[in-house]
């Protein structure tokens, strides 16, 4: 018996190793966006435009002074505590602090970090919640009443409100060589969920339009030919966190985008809360990203955008 307390023994030490180096990789490190990353001062103005919030990972406010729609609004942060010991819940409080209204909800896949507070925020505002099969059955496990949910997928295009939404398919960052990491459909009766029951059965990018103004939102890293495809968008919403981008990926996601302006997202540490400020992910660099999109396209204006600040976007 003394080789199977040996084994417990290793794998103990194992699980602390391993806990000590998440908490490690998952410090708050402070960030202060360089001056040339800034949103140029003809966009801070209101004149009528589309606004643009950053919330924080690939969440967004967007509005047309009409109708107002959410991206991936997630601002609770679960500490890596939380990740490790139990089911996450949303902080409702926080939630409607940083999302006080919304007309209409999208979402780009069902992780934590892009979905945990979209049915709070939904039940709290009585907006509509829009994405895949997985996406609605969380909102509806959660209250959502059904007519207030809509399943979307590639090719469709539909009017909300005042915008217009062209959808279409993307692919999750792969983890550790897992293709669709945390793959599965949420059931539309799940209990509590612990953070890898936030299942994926889809990923999907947006295109928005309102006021003769345009957007793409493909927060993923990753990129295929005839993801995005006509028509193009004068801003790119674009994930630049987990899969490194080549100079070929993003040839052709700009030949098919036609961006006249990009904004990086998906860059920031969401293993730590909002209220310490912008961190980084540890070891990543959005000058390194900035660099290749430059190189691609020197008339890209480039904007990082920091917690609740807006830029205002004006027609294409």
């Amino acid at each position: 018996m003394k080789w199977l307390k040996r084994v417990a023994a290793g794998l103990a030490a194992f699980v602390l190793l391993v806990v000590a180096a998440f908490f490690i990789f998952t410090r708050h490190v402070p960030f202060e966006i360089p001056a040339e990353q800034r949103p140029p001062p003809a966009l801070l103005h209101d004149e009528g435009g589309v606004s643009v919030k950053y919330l924080g990972v690939s969440g967004y406010e967007i509005s047309d002074g009409t109708t107002t729609i959410l991206l991936d609004p997630t601002p609770t942060r679960p500490p890596p505590s939380a990740l490790l010991t139990g089911p996450l819940e949303p902080d409702e409080a926080y939630g409607a602090q940083k999302c006080p209204k919304a007309d209409f909800i999208l979402v780009n896949h069902t992780h934590f970090d892009h979905a945990l507070d979209v049915p709070a925020i939904a039940l709290r505002t009585k907006a509509k919640v829009i994405g895949s099969v997985s996406t609605v059955n969380l909102a509806l496990s959660r209250g959502v009443p059904a007519e207030r949910t809509q399943v979307v997928k590639a090719g469709d295009q539909v009017t909300l409100g005042t915008f217009t939404i062209d959808v279409r398919g993307s692919r999750h960052t792969d983890i550790a060589g897992i293709s669709q990491p945390m793959s599965g459909v949420v059931p539309p009766d799940a209990g509590k969920l612990w953070f890898w029951q936030f299942t994926i059965d889809e990923t999907l990018a947006y295109r928005l339009e309102a006021k003769g103004t345009s957007i793409w939102f493909h927060p993923t890293s990753t990129f295929a030919k005839g993801e995005v495809g006509e028509p193009g968008a004068a801003t790119l919403i674009v994930g630049v966190t987990g899969e490194k981008q080549t100079r070929v990926k993003v040839d052709g996601l700009l030949a098919e985008a036609k961006p006249k302006r990009v904004l990086p997202t998906h860059y920031d540490n969401f293993f730590q809360p909002m209220q310490k400020g912008l961190a980084e992910m540890p070891g990543f660099d959005l000058e390194g990203p900035r660099k290749v999109f430059l190189e691609a396209n020197p008339m890209l204006t480039w904007i990082t955008l920091d917690y609740d600040q807006v830029i205002y976007l004006p027609p294409d």
